[in-house]
Parts: C-alpha cells; sequence; structure tokens
C-alpha cells in the first residue's frame, strides 16, 4: 500500500531533496489550506456542560493546524458520545452492582455503542494515540511548539 502524502511543509521541514523547487510549488498550490480562526464555537445544539470542553479541545486541535470552523460537528459529535458512552457507564455499574443482569445486559450493549462512535470520532480528529501517529503536523514557522496540554494536568505530553 501507498503512503499518505505529505504536505509540502513537510517536506520541506524533513529537508527532502527529492522534489524540484517547481515540483514543490505546484503541489503546495494544490494543497487545500484550513481556514485559521482565533476560536471555533460550538453548534447551537451541543449542551452547555458540554461547551468549554468544547472550546478546550479546539484549542489544542486548531493550535496543532488540524482543525478548522468545518470540523467543529465532528468535535461536537465526538464529545455528545463520550458523553453518554460517560453517562451509561455509570448505570451500567450501577445494574450491575444491584445484581440486575437483564438491565446490565441491554445497558452494556449501548454503552459500546457509544463507545464506538466516540472512538470513530476520536480517530477522525486526531485524539487517540493511533490517529496522531498518522497526523502530519508541519512545524511553526516562529520556532514555537504548539500547546498541547489536551489533558488540563498542566503537563505537556510527548
Amino acid at each position: 500500500m501507498a503512503r499518505r502524502k505529505q504536505p509540502v511543509a513537510v517536506l520541506r521541514a524533513s529537508g527532502s531533496r527529492h522534489y524540484s523547487k517547481d515540483a514543490l510549488a505546484a503541489r503546495e498550490a494544490a494543497e487545500p489550506k484550513l481556514a485559521r480562526t482565533a476560536q471555533i464555537k460550538p453548534p447551537p445544539y451541543l449542551p452547555a456542560s458540554l461547551r468549554e470542553k468544547f472550546g478546550e479541545v479546539a484549542k489544542v486541535l486548531t493550535e496543532l493546524g488540524v482543525m478548522a470552523e468545518v470540523d467543529a460537528d465532528g468535535l461536537a459529535r465526538y464529545l455528545l458520545a463520550e458523553a453518554n458512552y460517560l453517562r451509561l457507564s455509570v448505570r451500567l455499574t450501577a445494574a450491575m452492582n444491584a445484581g440486575n443482569l437483564d438491565a446490565a445486559y441491554k445497558l452494556s450493549s449501548m454503552q459500546d455503542r457509544f463507545f464506538r462512535q466516540c472512538r470513530a470520532a476520536a480517530n477522525d480528529l486526531g485524539l487517540t494515540i493511533s490517529s496522531r501517529c498518522g497526523l502530519l503536523v508541519p512545524p511553526r514557522q516562529d520556532g514555537t511548539e504548539p500547546d498541547d496540554d489536551l489533558f488540563g494536568d498542566g503537563e505537556a505530553r510527548g
């Protein structure tokens, strides 16, 4: 299977000498460009309880250069699936502790459905380890590192 095409900025940063200047210029002109926005607004259907987390995750993904305004719905779907998964996890644990296996079985299948939705959306957004390994993030022109404090504990991971 062929490798995914790398953006021109990544090729230049890695010092690839395989392409001519004209070929790189033509390829760069054909690349889609993300419209940079200062702040991505959450969709109106996102509950107020998830809006703060939306802002935090959107900020990190925007700084990495992998998210634009058009991706707001994808992030909202991820947050909704995650919230539903967590809500069902609590109910499933309570049903299992109460010994109600019929309810636990039904909740388990619903929980699994939300987990799969959450994981698929996280892969699309680059929020999983394997999907981040596939991201090609060009270095910043000003030489600074993006803020990758996605988990909110004050420590950068990496």
